[in-house]
């Protein structure tokens, strides 16, 4: 059987690690024999269902020239036989490092991209760090335009996957839209528009409260449905939420704006809205985006990040600034106004991402990787 390691000590649970997860049920459904080397408290840890034939714990501790750890996980690597580890979170790719330039010269290193390069990173010390990474994957160009730019990684060695859905999920609608309403005990009066995630200041929520009192003073009604929780122990998240809430209660929004709680059974909130807005500040890659282009919904999103190359620059979607209210309303209003103009854009956005999304897309690129190691 074929051995590959993944190493993530996040102890955090969110996109990051559940494509983690998802990449490690496809190559286990490839023949791959994974170990998972993370740290005892990290949430995927209780999130494997039995995906990992093994799991090693390793004290992460400090975040540079950690050579203890190095060495221990070079010393398990060698006892396995496995000379081809995986990487996901660039906090991780310090002790990677060091445990290929000291203890195992023959370690390939996959490093998969999920965040965006921020300050350039072209010193002599991130240049050696990377420069044990054999292939680095971005999931979009404009995320490996921006590795080129600002790290001296080779580009040959740059590779664009992008990160796949289980777009049947999507595609074929799970409820009606009547059905998808009942459940949530929603029954809106006019255009539902929908924002889902984690309810936090820079995802935009509270924008999208004070856009919708504009638009109600204007004349203009709308209805916007809030999918989403603000994290329990979180002090800014529960402080963002209180504010939504003072919002709504302060200008009578309590029959136009409609909190639910986060749900794994996120077809319930794709399958009842009109149109999907993202208010984010910037999105990495924006799984979200490529959910509601699935689920052939009109599509309002920022125009920051990966999002505008998601959207093929406002081909596939409309586009607006980071809290500029007028471009939110005459984007708005064109999907509303314009509803075959509109609908034709989303099933266009829905075939491309069909195509550019799928799982057999990614996990045969990424096995196609791993396979030039091997043979």
């Amino acid at each position: 059987m074929k051995k590959i390691a993944f190493y993530l000590t996040s102890t955090g649970w969110g996109g990051l690690e559940m494509n983690t997860i998802k990449l490690a049920k496809l190559l286990k459904g490839k023949g791959y024999s994974i170990s998972l080397y993370t740290i005892s408290d990290s949430i995927i840890n209780t999130k494997t269902e039995d995906i990992f034939d093994k799991i090693f714990y390793v004290n992460f501790g400090r975040k540079y020239f950690n050579f203890k750890i190095a060495k221990q996980i070079a010393k398990i690597l060698n006892e396995e036989e496995i000379s081809i580890i995986f990487a996901f979170d660039n906090r991780d790719l310090d002790v990677l490092s060091w445990v290929k330039l000291s203890h195992k010269k023959d370690l390939k290193i996959i490093y998969q991209q999920h965040m965006q390069m921020g300050v350039a990173k072209r010193d002599f010390f991130h240049t050696l760090k990377f420069s044990t990474i054999n292939y680095w994957i971005s999931p979009l160009n404009h995320l490996k335009n921006e590795v080129i730019e600002k790290t001296k990684f080779p580009k040959e060695r740059i590779k664009i996957i992008p990160l796949s859905v289980d777009t049947e999920k999507y595609i074929n609608a799970k409820y009606s839209k009547n059905e998808a309403l009942d459940k949530l005990k929603i029954d809106p009066k006019y255009p539902l528009i929908g924002i889902i995630g984690r309810i936090t200041e820079k995802k935009g929520q509270l924008f999208l409260i004070e856009s919708l009192i504009k638009l109600k003073n204007e004349g203009i009604n709308i209805e916007l449905l809030i999918f989403g929780s603000a994290t329990v122990n979180d002090a800014p998240s529960q402080i963002y939420y209180q504010k939504i809430l003072s919002r709504i209660t302060e200008n009578n929004l309590e029959s136009l704006v409609h909190l639910v709680d986060f749900q794994e059974d996120v077809s319930l909130f794709y399958n009842s809205i009109d149109v999907f807005v993202l208010g984010s500040e910037s999105e990495t890659y924006g799984m979200v985006t490529i959910e509601a282009m699935l689920s052939k919904l009109p599509i309002i999103a920022t125009n920051n990040g990966g999002t505008p190359e998601i959207l093929d620059f406002g081909e596939l979607g409309s586009l607006y600034k980071y809290e500029n209210y007028q471009e939110l309303k005459d984007c708005l209003m064109w999907h509303l106004n314009n509803r075959n103009e509109s609908d034709a854009m989303a099933e266009n956005a829905q075939l491309i991402a069909t195509k550019s999304y799928s799982i057999e897309n990614e996990i045969t690129q990424i096995d196609d990787l791993i396979k030039s190691f091997i043979f």
